[in-house]
């Protein structure tokens, strides 16, 4: 019997030195990879990318006649998506009809434009895909093309009428 008593006492020692270790590890994940951790949608935005509440206050600039760049907003989630509901006045711009869409976007843009891609949501990289190879075919820049964090399902969220 006092041989089973020391075995299971060495046994829950050592279970709770792995479970120290464990936890200590989690820890040490959380405090350097907070990014990973967090419900907010406030985490920090990528040199190349923008917010609906940014968009917004360069729209209301412009509206109120300050200087502000002119907003081209394109919409790369496939057609059917873009058919049956995008913010408005968006073009539609995706790799799957790149060469039928471009004509449009070229159409749309002046030299003060600044242009926003969004695709669903903070998920989806269709919107990185599009902005990168806009930048590249057009020769733009990452100040003029920019990637809207949160997309498309953020602005339902920010534009959706109360109940």
């Amino acid at each position: 019997m006092r041989k089973c008593d020391k075995t299971m006492r060495q046994i829950s020692r050592q279970s709770l030195v792995l479970i120290l270790v464990a936890a200590i590890a989690a820890l040490a994940s959380a405090l350097f990879h907070r990014e990973l951790f967090s419900t907010s949608p406030a985490t920090a935005l990528a040199p190349d990318e923008t917010t609906w509440t940014q968009v917004a206050a360069w729209q209301q600039a412009t509206a109120n006649g300050a200087p502000a760049p002119r907003i081209l907003i394109l919409d790369a989630r496939p057609d059917a998506a873009y058919r049956a509901a995008h913010v408005p006045g968006a073009l539609p711009l995706n790799e799957a009809r790149w060469e039928q869409h471009l004509p449009a976007v070229i159409a749309a843009l002046r030299d003060d434009t600044r242009i926003i891609v969004y695709c669903d949501d903070t998920l989806c990289q269709a919107s990185h895909g599009v902005a990168a190879r806009l930048r590249r075919e057009l020769a733009l820049d990452e100040t003029t093309v920019l990637v809207l964090k949160g997309g498309w399902r953020e602005w339902q969220q920010t534009h959706e009428p109360p109940r």
